[in-house]
């Protein structure tokens, strides 16, 4: 499940041409076992951090902006409810408006 929570911008309104934001994004992977939680984790770090020569290998299009760097902002780690285990992770893009 992905979620978006939020962004804060640095420098002048957002919206403005040399504007820049932070957005998070909270991914939850859910499973049956713990190994399939930290596995579904795996996935998604490797999918929104992989990088080619050229750039990142599943480029982010955001209508009117640049993304310039992606990072993994926070991990919680595997967590059991009622038998359902889940691990949560926080991913950040810094992005830039467009001119």
């Amino acid at each position: 499940m992905l979620y978006p929570i939020g962004s804060t911008s640095d420098g002048p309104p957002f919206g403005d041409t040399s504007a820049d934001a932070r957005i998070l994004y909270q991914v939850t992977s859910v499973a049956a076992t713990a190994e399939q939680a930290e596995w579904m984790a795996d996935k998604v770090r490797a999918a929104f951090m992989a990088r080619t020569e050229k750039g990142p290998t599943y480029p982010v299009a955001a209508a009117g902006y640049v993304v310039m760097s992606r990072e993994v902002d926070k991990e919680e780690g595997v967590t059991v409810v009622s038998g359902v285990y889940s691990y949560i992770q926080r991913f950040a893009l810094e992005v830039t408006t467009l001119a």
